[in-house]
Parts: C-alpha cells; sequence; structure tokens
C-alpha cells in the first residue's frame, strides 16, 4: 500500500506583529524555532516545505536590499540557499505591504550528520512608492543547493539585509508541508 501524506502547518503563525528588524546587517525576520520549524527527520527525498510570510516596511531613503534563505534556526548557523542579489528598494516608502514565498525541496536524505541535500528558491515582492509607476520591488533568491543535516531539529530562516536605516515587520509568517 502507498504511503499517504497530509499537508499541515507545523506551527501555527504569530497572533500579533513581530518584532521590527531595524538593524543594516543581516537578520533573521522572525524565530525559526518557533514560526518555520522542521521536526527531526522529517526531511525525506522528495519533501517539499512553503514558507509564506507577509508584512510591513518603511525605508528612510534609497538602499539595497538581499534576502538569504537558510536551512538551519539562525542566520549564523543556518547553511544557504543562496542569497539573493542586492536589490534596489524606493525612496521613502512607509508602512508599505510585502509578502514572500519560499519553496524548499529535500533532494536527498543520508545519514546523520551534514549529508543530505536541499533546494529551494522563491520571492519577495513590496509595494512601493504610491502613484510612481515602477517603483515596486521585487527581489528573487535562492536557487543555491546546501548540505545540511535533517536529523536534528531545524527550521527555514529567512535572513534581511538593508543597506540604510528603515524597519520591516513581519505580520505573519508559517511553514506548511506540502506533500
Amino acid at each position: 500500500m502507498a504511503r499517504q501524506y497530509f499537508a499541515d502547518f507545523t506551527a501555527d503563525p504569530p497572533l500579533a506583529n513581530l518584532t521590527a528588524v531595524v538593524a543594516t546587517t543581516e537578520t533573521a525576520l522572525w524565530g525559526a524555532a518557533q514560526f518555520t520549524p522542521i521536526s527531526p527527520n522529517d526531511c525525506r527525498s522528495g519533501k517539499v516545505y512553503r514558507v509564506t510570510a507577509g508584512g510591513i516596511v518603511s525605508t528612510g531613503a534609497s538602499g539595497t536590499l538581499i534576502i538569504t534563505p537558510r536551512f538551519g534556526l539562525t542566520t549564523g548557523t543556518g547553511v544557504t540557499m543562496g542569497a539573493s542579489g542586492a536589490q534596489t528598494v524606493p525612496v521613502s516608502v512607509t508602512n508599505a505591504p510585502w509578502l514572500l514565498d519560499f519553496l524548499c525541496v529535500c533532494r536527498a536524505v543520508g545519514a546523520p550528520g551534514v549529508n543530505s541535500t536541499v533546494v529551494g528558491t522563491g520571492r519577495f515582492t513590496m509595494q512601493g512608492t504610491l502613484a510612481t509607476a515602477g517603483s515596486g520591488t521585487v527581489v528573487a533568491f535562492g536557487g543555491t543547493p546546501a548540505t545540511v543535516d535533517v536529523s536534528v531539529a531545524t527550521g527555514i530562516t529567512i535572513g534581511w539585509t538593508l543597506s540604510v536605516a528603515g524597519s520591516c515587520t513581519p505580520q505573519f509568517a508559517f511553514i506548511q508541508p506540502l506533500n
């Protein structure tokens, strides 16, 4: 008999806004252990995870934005799955809505330790300056296979690096296994 898998949320989204990210160095948008966790040994070859998040962003000046997806619980210990290129953000937006969508596929699962492979790609979109055509921002990220350990509790961390003063406030973030 074939296995039957049910897609379900692995963690509930937050019930209130999360802490705004205001640093100009790479910072996790949310705590992966709480909002985008992956249980030990949950990965199998062909398993797909979807991370969805959204919120508001404000910028005081034009600068660059880099989005870095990581397989792991922090920006410091997570293995990168391919940072985006530095994308220019519009000058002075206030509480502009944003949406992030990321798919991660487990390609191969090996023995415990850093012996498994995952890859993922995603996009981040945000509203630009109102009444200014073409000022919205779309950032594609990911695409780099990563060798990881899926035998331990882990998660998907999304790193945010904005080169200028500004803030990014996640209003929700969650992970879903799709199969």
